[in-house]
């Protein structure tokens, strides 16, 4: 294949990707506030409570053997397909072990409901991921598969939320829509993967299986520690505040998570680049310079305008119910910035290098400080306790991945764009803290803050943009 028809093709694929990543946030943005207006603060916080929960089971039904067969297949191609038959069976097990690890959890818990969602979304969730072969697709660059797969879940997801869930004793059919929408696209990814031509031979050697789990256990390692970093809020708050303290805590953490998902499209464009520029300094000292730059010029200016708006911002989104649920997003705020750059240098600059183990270790770090903020924070700060260990969590895998980085990724990443982002969102800020009391529509508030934090870059930053832009070309 030619140079100028590689190109072509690689750039179709970052474009399918994107357009998927793009319409996927869209989609969960309109969908996040019509279901948490539905089920209002407690039945949201509970469901949040469940999907945390199934969130570590998960982990006991696909240890990392996913993660380790798209490796093979994207190292080998067909000849790693006899792994394939190898990974289902061992899933089946490892899903057998999970269904009874929900089942016995399920059966502590003291809300006949919440015991019902656990069970009921626990097993079929178990069920319908053992059959999914997405984690191949990519592996086989059928991007263009993967992107209409991802967009169609995600449309058929909303359209179960939009018919089906009208007030809080509809929850059922929320992990009806996800596992519904979940099998029917697990079909289209077997349909896309027999008229590629691909067919498995089913040959079972559990001989290999030793050979199998001793990688997938390590993968699973770092994933089980990014899921305590990540849902160990939900099960403290809960613990200590209470089921209505939860669904304000959850509300606040997933919309933080939602203005994280719009800045990281650009990381996820980037990723593959990083990998292939790994083992070059300069290349990856440039990519990683571009990508904190972009993380500073957005990240900064969407946390402080999070903070200043959220008064307005959140109950007109969320509804009047979620007015309580003000303070914790203010607080959870920064995570718009620690989460992506957690991703940057552990999950993408570590992981593309081949240090695994500094990897892992980053995730170790994350999952500690979690656990201890989430066990010492709530019970004297209430919500906020919980969404500062949030935050501080991933800001922990961050520094240490940063600190493990090579010293060139390092000063690459001290873009000198940090401080006028700082000092422009503080302009902004003030300017917003200005226009607040006049009752603007939000957003009305949201188009000024904007506008006030592009004047300030135009008017006194662009000489420092236009060498920044130069320095990366």
């Amino acid at each position: 294949m030619s140079v100028s028809k590689s190109l072509f093709r690689y750039t179709g694929f970052v474009l399918s990707v994107t357009t998927a990543r793009v319409v996927g946030t869209i989609i969960t943005a309109v969908t996040f506030p019509f279901l948490v207006r539905r089920l209002g603060v407690d039945v949201y916080g509970l469901w949040s409570y469940v999907v945390a929960v199934c969130g570590f089971t998960g982990l006991v039904a696909n240890p990392g053997l996913t993660a380790y067969a798209a490796q093979q297949v994207a190292a080998r191609r067909e000849a790693a397909f006899q792994t394939i038959s190898d990974v289902l069976v061992l899933r089946i097990l490892t899903g057998m072990v999970a269904v009874v690890a929900v089942l016995i959890v399920s059966s502590f818990e003291v809300r006949k409901d919440v015991r019902l969602l656990l069970a009921w979304y626990g097993v079929a969730s178990i069920f319908s991921a053992t059959l999914s072969l997405d984690y191949l697709l990519s592996s086989l660059e059928l991007f263009h598969a993967q992107s209409f797969i991802s967009i169609t879940q995600q449309a058929l997801y909303a359209v179960g939320i939009f018919t089906m869930v009208r007030s809080p004793n509809d929850v059922i059919w929320v992990p009806a829509s996800i596992v519904g929408s979940s099998l029917l696209t697990n079909l289209i990814g077997w349909t896309f993967m027999m008229r590629e031509g691909y067919r498995f031979k089913f040959a079972i050697a559990p001989r290999r299986w030793v050979a199998i789990l001793t990688p997938s256990l390590h993968y699973a390692g770092s994933s089980f520690m990014s899921t305590i970093y990540h849902r160990s809020g939900q099960i403290a708050v809960r613990w200590y505040l209470g089921e209505h303290a939860l669904g304000l805590y959850a509300a606040a953490a997933r919309l933080a998570d939602l203005l994280r998902n719009f800045l990281s499209v650009a990381q996820n464009v980037m990723m593959p680049r990083m990998a292939l520029h790994a083992n070059a300094g300069n290349g990856l000292s440039r990519l990683t310079r571009i990508a904190t730059s972009i993380l500073v010029l957005f990240g900064v200016p969407l946390a402080v305008g999070g903070i200043v708006t959220a008064p307005v911002v959140i109950p007109w989104l969320l509804g009047a119910q979620f007015q309580e649920a003000v303070h914790a997003f203010q607080w959870v705020a920064p995570y718009v910035i620690t989460a992506p750059a957690a991703a940057l240098f552990a999950g993408t600059i570590l992981y593309a290098m081949g240090r695994h183990r500094d990897y892992f270790i980053s995730t170790c770090v994350g999952a500690v400080a979690t656990v201890v903020l989430c066990l010492v924070l709530p019970p004297f700060l209430g919500i906020a306790g919980a969404c500062i260990a949030y935050v501080l969590g991933e800001f922990a895998v961050a520094i240490y991945a940063f600190w493990r980085c090579p010293p060139e990724v390092r000063i690459a990443a001290n873009t000198p764009l940090l401080n006028f982002a700082v000092v422009a969102s503080l302009f902004m800020a003030g300017g917003l803290w200005i226009t607040l009391p006049k009752h603007l529509p939000p957003l009305a508030l949201v188009g000024i803050g904007c506008a006030i934090y592009l004047i300030a870059w135009a008017a006194f930053g662009r000489n420092l943009l236009k060498r920044e832009i130069l320095h990366g070309a």
